[in-house]
């Protein structure tokens, strides 16, 4: 039964190709054509996959290498950076060195340039380690000043480097003058990071904002007209005799490396008081 099924089916299938092969188009169009197009959709198909392959493996390189140049281009970003960090560095503490060596020659006491060591090695007050001591002459109470102007006092000195007490700190005071008027008053330290305080300027004296306050040279240590602070809050006091009077510091304790500490020929202490010299 199967055979006579399969005979059948060729006598069939040879019956159709004799047929169609008198109608040639109808012969192209339905034993010819199906196959082809067939074929041809696979070998596309395969050929899109090739290249699509192809294109993925050349993108998977160019990824590659641009990953590669990325890193190259990361790390020398890196060292420019560095580079431009140190460059800026050393080109602001040439600045200030420029400034320090101007100051140097600008007043008449005698001192050494020292480099700042450290910042607040102490718990309790702020002050500054720094490369000078008693081999270069320095002493006690000894005033310190940075390009922009006063720094504090030596309050230790050891042979190879001193300590210096920080301005801004609450054991500091010295004398201050406004220029403009004359009129002298205390300066104190407040604490790090607030105003320094002018004490004792009569609410009769004007002081105006942002104007300078100096040192009177009248310590014996300090030359005068150096920069102490910049007034930035003027207030007067409930008993309305004294002004209250904060300052902003003229030296910022962060842009420290270098200072100028001022060595007198004779220590301060031991120097006579100027009304004691007139008599």
């Amino acid at each position: 039964m199967p055979k006579r099924i399969g005979l059948a089916a060729a006598l069939f299938f040879a019956l159709a190709l004799l047929i169609l092969g008198f109608y040639p188009p109808l012969f192209q169009r339905v034993i010819v054509s199906p196959p082809l197009w067939i074929v041809r959709e696979f070998l596309s198909f395969f050929q899109t996959g090739i290249q699509s392959t192809r294109d993925g493996w050349h993108q998977y390189v160019r990824l590659l290498h641009a990953e590669r140049e990325n890193v190259a281009l990361r790390r020398e970003v890196t060292l420019l950076s560095v580079r431009l960090e140190q460059a800026q560095t050393l080109f602001v503490e040439n600045a200030r060195l420029k400034s320090l060596l101007g100051l140097k020659n600008r007043i008449s006491i005698p001192g050494h340039p020292c480099r700042v060591l450290a910042d607040s090695p102490t718990v309790g007050h702020r002050t500054l380690l720094i490369g000078c001591g008693e081999k270069e002459g320095v002493h006690l109470k000894d005033g310190v000043m940075g390009p922009s102007g006063v720094v504090g006092f030596v309050v230790k000195v050891f042979p190879d480097f001193s300590q210096v007490l920080w301005l801004e700190d609450t054991f500091f005071a010295m004398e201050g003058l406004l220029p403009r008027t004359g009129q002298k008053g205390v300066v104190e330290g407040m604490g790090l990071g607030k105003f320094l305080r002018l004490n004792y300027i009569p609410v009769t004296t004007p002081v105006q904002k942002g104007e300078a306050v100096v040192t009177s040279g009248e310590d014996g240590f300090f030359p005068p007209d150096e920069p102490i602070g910049f007034v930035d809050v003027v207030q007067p006091l409930s008993d309305i005799l004294f002004r209250r009077v904060l300052l902003t510091p003229a030296e910022t304790i962060s842009d420290l490396s270098v200072v100028y500490v001022l060595t007198p020929p004779n220590h301060w202490l031991r120097a006579p008081l100027k009304w004691r010299e007139a008599k």
